[in-house]
This record gives C-alpha cells, structure tokens and sequence, in this order.
C-alpha cells in the first residue's frame, strides 16, 4: 500500500472517532437537558399552581390597584399589614400573632358580643351579612361606656334635686312661719305704740293741770314705755334680719334649683285658654264662641285671640281683639274689634282674658304711672282706669301684695319732685304736700316691686296687661 493512501485512510478513521465521541458526548447531553427540562417543567408548574392559590393573572395584572402602591415589603405581607392595621382601628388593640383569618374571626366574635350588649333602645341593629357591621362596633361600644356614665350622672342629679327640694320645702315653711310670726310682732308693736301715744295724750293733759312732781312721774312713765317701744322695735330688727338671711338662703336655693331642673313660669296662668273660636263670619265681622252664660260670659267682656296652632306669645300680642255683644246659655257672639290682615281670625283660635276667670276671682296690686291710651303722655287717672278695668272684667285690687295675689301690674316708676324751698312753699302751699306724695308713691313702687319678688308673684306690665285682656285697641280709644 502506497504511504499517501494509508495517510488519508488514518485520518477519516480519526475523524470518525472523534465524530462518533462527539455524538456520544451529544446524545448524552441532549439526554441529560431533557431529563432536566422536564424538571424545570415540573418545578414551572407546580409554581404555577401555588402561585395561582395567592393571586390569579388578572389580579397579578391589577395587583397595584387591588393592593395598592409597592412598598418595602411583599404584596402578601402588605395585605397582612393592611389587616393588622384594620383590626387595631377596630379593636384599638394590636393584634396577635395568628392568621389573618383567625383575626377576622376573633373581630366577628367581638362585635356580636358588643351588639348583644347593647340596650335595645339604643336603635342598634345587626342583621346578617352586613358590610358596614364591623366597623361600628367599636362606636356602639364607646357610646354603651358613655350611656352608661350618662345614667349615673342623672341618678346623681336626681338624688341632688330631691335634696334641693326638700330644702326648699323647708325654706317655704321657715319663711312663711317666720313672716307670720314677724306680723304678729307687728300688730303688737303696733299696739304699744298706740299705748304709748295714749300715754303721751294723757301726760299731755296732765301737765297742765297736775304738780311738778305727778309731771315728773308721769314722765318717768312715758320714758319707760319709750324703752320698751325700742326694746321691741330691736327685737323686731333683728327679727328682720334673721329674715334676710333666711331669704338669701332661699334665693341661693332657688338658684341652685334652676341650674338643675328649671322651675316653672310664674305667669304660666295667663297662658291658660278661656276658651275657643267656633265659627267666624268674614263679611260681618263677627265670630261665635264656645262659652256663653252658664260660664260667667256678658256683653262688653273682651277676649284675646290666638292662633290655636301656635304657641301664645311670652308679651302676650295677639292675632286679633274681640268683644262680647250678644251671650247664650253655651255660646256667645262677639264683633271683631282688631285682627291681622295676614293672619285673620279663625275657627278654632284660642281666646283669653287674664282677668276674667269662670270660677274664680283674681286679685291684683297696681303700683306705678301709666299711658293707658299710649300717646306718649302719663294719665292722672291712669292707675285708676287700670283698676277699673280688673273691676269691671270680675277681678278685684289690693293694696299690698301678699301671698294671695294672683298678678301685680306695673306701671313706670314715679319720679320723686325736687324737695320745695321756703319761697316754692309761699309760691305753692301745697308744694310740700306734693312732694312728700310723690316720695310716698315713690316707696310704695318699690315696695311692690320687692314684695312680688320675694313672693314670686306674676309682674305685668300696662302692654302686657292689656295684650292678655283683648283691650289694647281699645284702650288707645279712650280719652
């Protein structure tokens, strides 16, 4: 064999050595990357699958959306954070560590157990599957825990206003007993004082007929009477002081009294209805009402009227003045005197009179000046036009106010003159009269006043009086 032929036949042997080896080496390989494929393929899909337990695609797609911006940790442990955070804004509690489904579990129990505690009028109701139940146990139960303090508090405050009242009872009765005792001072002083005047009278006469020695016994006597007089006039001071106490007493009382349970108007009796508007003729005028004879009604009384759905006014204006003409044994029929243009009377109104009563006679203290016709000029006879009005509507007047007056009624308060000079008494002999009169009425203003304070009687004043008696327009008639 030629040496160049045995060459090329080496080296296609080698050649299809090494061909041979590599495609070992390949098969081997390619064996080798499938076997390993298909467990990269398994491990793929079994991620897959665990994956897909946690989040779908389109929530993976919607993650930022659903869960919202990316923060340091995973997007599993920042849904568990949103519901640690969800469960402390509940509870106000930090949560422990458990699944998050034990935590939801641990807040139902919760809010049914505070809805179940809840009072059943509280307007607290749980019904199933409610989305917003959760989230406002946590309110129900701030509430329950201040419901709760609120009841005690009023037990208290009701505990204290019994105690108040029973003081106050008790503070009537002292008063009361202390001013009649005070009045029975009074008229015994009053009558020692008349005996020591009749004393005086007869020293008086006396003196000019008896010696100098029965005039100095006499005087004695009249000395010593002067001492008693004054003993009791000290006693009776004190007494009025101790009745000063006794009052401030009372009025810290009160006071404390009205913080905690308001007492009821004083007036509230003017506010009572007479009775009713039963029908109105617009054309005439004229209007009928549901009271007549057999409940004191006669011809020329005067009636306010009120609108029946609204509550009476605190001064008393009313919607329309009415006035009797014509009386029936249950009804009686009246002419409109004044009414409101946009709001007329009408059937079924209220009408009152504060001094007219069917079963009953009010007493009232007059005190002060007035305008009775109201052109801006104080009437002489004011005051007595006053009283002759309570007079005629079935009332009656008094002097001094006590505790069986029903309502006072004030005017302005009299000005007291300037005190006259020698040359104003020449000029006027009756300048001191005047002015000791204007003094006097003065005191006797003042003195009303205080009295329907302390006793806690009505005060009215000329307006007001007349809103309440139907009489206003027609007062401002009269001359």
């Amino acid at each position: 064999m030629a040496v160049g032929r045995q060459d090329q036949s080496s080296t296609m042997l080698y050649t299809a050595i090494v061909f041979v080896g590599l495609f070992i080496i390949a098969a081997v390989v390619a064996v080798v990357f499938y076997i390993k494929a298909e467990d990269w393929r398994t491990q793929y899909m079994t991620s897959q699958q665990n994956f897909e337990q946690v989040a779908s695609s389109s929530d993976v797609a919607n993650i930022s959306n659903l869960v919202g911006q990316k923060s340091d940790d995973s997007r599993v442990r920042q849904l568990l954070g949103y519901i640690d955070n969800f469960y402390t804004m509940q509870t106000g509690a930090m949560p422990s560590e458990t699944t998050a489904e034990a935590k939801m579990l641990e807040l139902q129990s919760k809010h049914k157990d505070v809805m179940s505690a809840a009072p059943k009028d509280f307007g607290v109701v749980m019904e199933a599957n409610d989305v917003n139940g959760p989230g406002i146990f946590r309110i129900v139960e701030l509430y329950n825990n201040k419901l709760a303090l609120a009841n005690k508090n009023i037990e208290q405050l009701n505990s204290q206003i019994a105690t108040l009242n029973s003081d106050l009872d008790a503070s009537k009765q002292g008063a009361a007993d202390r001013e009649q005792e005070l009045l029975t001072q009074v008229g015994k002083l009053q009558e020692d004082a008349n005996s020591v005047q009749r004393s005086y009278n007869q020293l008086r006469d006396l003196m000019s007929q008896k010696a100098d020695e029965q005039m100095a016994a006499l005087i004695a006597q009249r000395e010593e009477a002067i001492n008693e007089r004054n003993k009791s006039r000290q006693e009776l001071l004190e007494a009025m002081s101790k009745l000063t106490i006794t009052q401030n007493r009372l009025e810290d009382a009160l006071s404390r009294l009205d913080v905690l349970k308001p007492r009821p108007k004083q007036d509230v009796a003017a506010y009572k209805p007479d009775g009713s508007v039963i029908s109105v003729d617009i054309q005439s005028n004229i209007v009928f009402i549901d009271i007549g004879a057999d409940s004191k009604v006669y011809p020329g009384l005067t009636f306010a009227v009120y609108d029946r759905s609204a509550p009476i006014p605190t001064e008393g204006t009313s919607k329309g003045e009415i006035e009797i003409f014509d009386v029936a044994k249950n009804t009686a029929t009246a002419r409109i005197t004044q009414q409101s243009k946009r709001n007329p009377v009408a059937e079924g109104d209220t009408i009152i009179n504060l001094i007219w009563d069917s079963t009953a006679t009010n007493t009232f203290v007059i005190a002060g000046e007035f305008d009775f016709n109201g052109n801006g000029t104080i009437d002489r006879d004011g005051a007595e036009k006053v009283q002759q009005l309570v007079e005629n509507w079935g009332g009656k007047t008094e002097e001094a106010v006590t505790i069986d007056t029903d309502y006072v009624v004030l005017g302005t308060e009299p000005q007291i003159l300037k005190k006259p000079t020698l040359s104003d008494i020449e000029t006027d002999p009756l300048a001191n009269d005047k002015y000791e009169a204007s003094v006097k009425a003065s005191e006797r203003y003042q003195e009303v006043k205080t009295q329907a304070k302390d006793l806690y009687i009505p005060v009215f004043s000329l307006k007001r009086f007349l809103n309440f008696t139907g009489y206003e327009s027609l007062a401002a008639k009269t001359k």
